[in-house]
Parts: structure tokens; sequence; C-alpha cells
């Protein structure tokens, strides 16, 4: 299924996803060298488009792509972003239109393969590919108890949905598809969060949105939350700092 697709799950991810996009376009810029704006970029699984507003620090066109119309309705800076709506592996695009596509925390639910195949027809000859993800590991600093509570207590009540975790990153295979891993890299993210920012967030997880599919409601799950988080914050005033997990793919077309 679409977990992005309902309008009161956009609404809630354009308010309740961290911004940490920034850090991360700040490590791909120094990596791949980019001293003035390339020309085109785009941004696949652009969700709201905190992950594609970023990309008009490094380029003077931006595009961005997602397959959920009530994502694209919340999305920023359409003045001066080019979004549409589109599945990742059939691009509204020309062949070797792109200096720079980008995926951010979208790549565990594409026909992987596919998008590759895709994603090589849309790059000029050593452009570069970019995935990466800021993920939940559930460490909030000095709260130890709450890095049990994640999968003790939320997991369980909530489990992931499926994704394609799995996928064959190697040399050989991604050499199959006319591309070179050329680095992987991984760092943590702090992530400032109220209580009431936390819930927020955590009801634009896929984890909650499936139990929303299946005939749960936001007012049981929010007041769940705020019954479960209580412990980890002295008031509603009270921020706690979350460090977040990011990993970066930086992927080369070959030619």
């Amino acid at each position: 299924m679409n977990y992005f697709n309902l309008k009161n799950v956009a609404e809630r991810y354009s308010k309740g996803r961290p911004s940490f996009h920034n850090n991360t376009i700040e490590k791909v810029k120094t990596f791949l060298k980019i001293d003035s704006k390339i020309d085109k970029a785009l941004d696949v699984a652009c969700g709201t488009g905190l992950s594609t507003k970023v990309l008009l620090h490094i380029a003077r066109s931006v595009y961005g792509t997602d397959l959920s119309i009530e994502m694209l309705n919340n999305a920023s800076s359409k003045d001066q972003i080019n979004y549409s709506i589109s599945p990742a592996e059939n691009q509204p695009f020309n062949d070797d239109e792109f200096n720079l596509i980008t995926v951010c925390s979208g790549i565990h639910w594409f026909k992987i393969d596919a998008f590759l195949n895709e994603a090589n027809r849309l790059l000029k000859s050593k452009s570069f590919l970019i995935i990466y993800d800021n993920y939940f590991i559930s460490y909030m600093v000095d709260v130890p108890e709450f890095e049990r509570w994640f999968p003790d207590i939320y997991l369980k009540n909530f489990p992931s949905p499926k994704r394609n975790d799995n996928y064959n990153w190697s040399s050989d295979n991604l050499s199959s598809k006319n591309f070179s891993l050329l680095k992987e890299e991984s760092f943590k993210n702090p992530i400032s969060f109220t209580k009431a920012d936390l819930i927020l967030y955590f009801t634009t997880q896929s984890n909650i949105t499936e139990a929303i599919s299946n005939g749960d409601n936001y007012r049981r799950i929010e007041l769940w939350l705020d019954n479960e988080l209580t412990p980890f914050f002295e008031d509603e005033t009270t921020v706690r700092t979350i460090n977040f997990g990011n990993w970066i793919k930086y992927i080369q077309r070959n030619n």
C-alpha cells in the first residue's frame, strides 16, 4: 500500500518531520566538490519537499517527484521547485537530463532494480545518485530508559511494515546497472523534541499509518503516546535530544 497518499498523513508529515537535510547536503556538497551550482537536480520520492528545497543551495534548477498527490499538495517552496507526480521507476523526464538525483528515506519502498535503470537513463554521464536515510534509533540523550522503551513497548504495539531493506548494493550488482558505489558514510543527527513534537513525529511513521489503515485512530494513538512518553519528559516544555542515525551512499553513473 501507499502509506503517504492520505491527506491527514501528508499534513502530519509536513508538520512533524524534523529537518536534518542541510547537514546531509553539506556533506554531499563537500564530497562531490560542488563549488558552484550544478545545472539540474532531481529529488525522487520527495514527499513534502523537506529533502528537495535544500537542493536549491547546490543546483540552479530543482525538481521533485512523488507518487502521492497529497504529499505534493503540502510541498514547500513551490515557487522555486518544479514538482510533479510520478512513481520512482518511471520519471517524466528526458534521457541524460540531470547532474544529480537524490533519494531521502524512500529507497526501501522502491522496486530498486527498476529505479536504478531509470536513474541511469536520467543522469548525465559520470553524474551522481545520492541515496540517504535519517532513521530513528531511539537514543535519547541522558534518558537511557527510552532506548529500551522503543523496541519493548512501541514496536510491539506498532511494528514496522515490510520494506525492501536487503537490497544487494555490492559493486558487482551496481556495475550491471552502470553504476559504481564510491563511498558509504554513517553519522548521527541530533534532533530536539518536546513531548508534543515527539508524539507528532511518531504519528508520521509508517508503523502508525498502517495501524490507522487497519482501523485504529489518531486520537487513541496520541493519548497512548502521551501516557507512554510522559515519564521521559519533566513537563510539557521539556526539550529532549534524540540522536537519529544517518547514512549516505554516494553512487556514480559509469558512463
